[in-house]
């Protein structure tokens, strides 16, 4: 009986096969540039009301999808681009904290229910009595993680 797997007639010498990948290249180039063109920072796109001059900021931590209150300079109140009263000179924020318990019964899955997140954007010559009204207002409806929205610098 003949073993065929030392049998030296039975081996060739096999010359290495080269493949040629310029294709696969191509193709994984391609990927590179969609998912680099497709790739954002952050997926929070925020929509200014007029005349809302926002400070600069230097900080890369970017907001996540939560309800935004903007204040302009005239003290005009916006919940989610919706105008809901101003704020009068004595900084009673009524119209907020209906506006934001009402928003709160609006959500529908109980992650959005828990969530308290809030971002807040405020024009760049409001004094702070006001922001800390808007704050406390917003605390009380609860939401009580705070985001300030600014204009990066990048």
């Amino acid at each position: 009986m003949k073993r065929m797997f030392f049998n030296k007639k039975g081996r060739r010498n096999k010359e290495a096969m080269e493949i040629d990948i310029t294709s696969l290249l191509d193709v994984l180039v391609i990927l590179l540039v969609f998912l680099l063109k497709s790739y954002n920072a952050s997926d929070l796109k925020l929509n200014m009301v007029k005349d809302l001059v926002v400070p600069n900021s230097d900080a890369r931590k970017l907001g996540n999808h939560a309800v935004v209150v903007q204040v302009d300079s005239n003290k005009k109140v916006f919940l989610n681009n919706k105008k809901i009263g101003e704020i009068t000179s004595n900084n009673q924020n009524t119209d907020l904290l209906t506006a934001l318990k009402n928003y709160r019964k609006t959500l529908r899955t109980p992650a959005e229910k828990k969530s308290k997140a809030i971002n807040l954007v405020f024009d760049q010559k409001l004094p702070y009595k006001v922001m800390k009204g808007v704050m406390h207002t917003s605390a009380i409806a609860g939401f009580t993680e705070f985001k300030l929205i600014v204009q990066g610098n990048y």
